[in-house]
């Protein structure tokens, strides 16, 4: 089994096209191709963590956090802390992968697994994604539009949460005339022809437009298919960053502090807001979340909680939601545990490890 069948797979739970405008998700570095040893999964990318993927026999590692963010590196020499990494990972015929935003937004990914910690219930997207989808509409002859459907579904067309193979077709009749040099799947040249065809209407994750494109051309059995790609306003209601919800119960702030202490294993936060207001309705994002409190706060939220935030930050508090940085790690560690998951559950060829060198940077007193 190859490296590139394990991305693959992973990339199929949680598409790369998920990812924000600023990340860096999928390969760092390395030759995906080669036949796959075992795979050491991480939080952050370092050198220990590669040095014990050595010694274990793992010539994959995936973290969280990307090694290399879009805007890139300009030299890459073992003296730097990124440069040591990959001169090291090269060196040993290691592929380095990073499943940052697209597991944070994705179904079952960090937010999801954030907000089941926190047992919250009927819970929502905070920040869905937007422009996500667009639709396809297809013109094709009656006998062949079955084929191309078929063909346009399995290349990802057609999925709406946990349903695929969706699509609307409306029967109706298409005309042309072939010119001068056309060579026409149906009709001859310099006449007007009429043909029974179905329209075909399928929407499609935008980030697959161009597989989209080439399977049109690909299977449809005109010369010069007619079709249509639409720009959607639909939000998604499963997919996007941060979730709101609500507690099993409402609970005082100080009995809510310690609820998060106790679900998710930390010792110290920071928070601002009134201390006797009772929490029930709570929204969260893994990570750096500062960007999503204005949204917290007008979503109706008694409580938000992230990591990341600024000194004046907590000054939004004055609305009514109580603000909690319980930091950056302590919202998105448990990252490490959803891909060992689903590795070991849908791979049994190969050992998947979580990394037990791997240490917290930022340290308290």
């Amino acid at each position: 089994m190859t490296i590139k069948q394990v991305t693959q797979f992973l990339e199929q739970k949680f598409p790369l096209y998920l990812q924000e405008d600023f990340d860096n998700c999928g390969v760092q570095c390395g030759d995906v191709r080669q036949e796959i040893t075992g795979a050491m999964i991480c939080f952050e990318m370092s050198e220990q963590v590669i040095d014990e993927a050595i010694a274990e026999g793992c010539n994959l590692v995936i973290s969280h956090h990307p090694l290399i963010l879009k805007r890139g590196i300009n030299k890459i020499v073992p003296t730097d802390r990124v440069g040591a990494m990959i001169c090291k990972a090269l060196a040993h015929n290691m592929v380095l992968y990073s499943m940052h935003t697209n597991i944070d937004s994705g179904e079952g990914g960090g937010n999801d697994v954030f907000a089941e910690k926190l047992e919250l219930q009927h819970v929502k997207v905070l920040e869905p994604h937007k422009g996500l989808y667009r639709k396809l509409v297809v013109f094709v002859p009656k006998e062949n539009a079955e084929a191309l459907k078929s063909a346009l579904f399995e290349v990802g067309c057609g999925v709406q949460g946990n349903y695929d193979s969706c699509g609307y077709t409306v029967h109706g009749q298409g005309q042309f005339r072939p010119l001068e040099g056309a060579n026409p799947h149906i009709g001859e040249e310099n006449r007007l022809e009429h043909v029974e065809e179905e329209r075909i209407e399928m929407i499609y994750p935008t980030g697959l437009q161009r597989a989209v494109v080439q399977t049109i051309y690909e299977h449809h059995p005109y010369e010069e298919p007619a079709f249509d790609l639409l720009p959607l306003e639909n939000e998604s209601r499963t997919i996007g960053l941060g979730r709101i919800g609500e507690l099993p119960k409402a609970m005082p702030v100080s009995e809510f502090l310690e609820y998060l202490k106790d679900k998710l294993g930390f010792e110290h936060c920071r928070y601002a807001g009134d201390a006797t207001k009772m929490i029930r309705k709570v929204a969260l994002c893994g990570g750096g979340g500062s960007s999503f409190i204005d949204l917290a706060i007008a979503s109706g939220a008694d409580a938000y909680v992230s990591g990341d935030f600024k000194y004046h930050d907590f000054f939004k508090s004055h609305s009514g939601t109580l603000l909690v940085d319980i930091g950056h790690y302590e919202g998105e560690f448990f990252i490490k545990n959803i891909i060992h998951h689903q590795i070991k559950e849908n791979f049994a060829n190969f050992a998947a490890l979580i990394s037990k060198m791997e240490k917290v940077e930022v340290k308290y007193l």
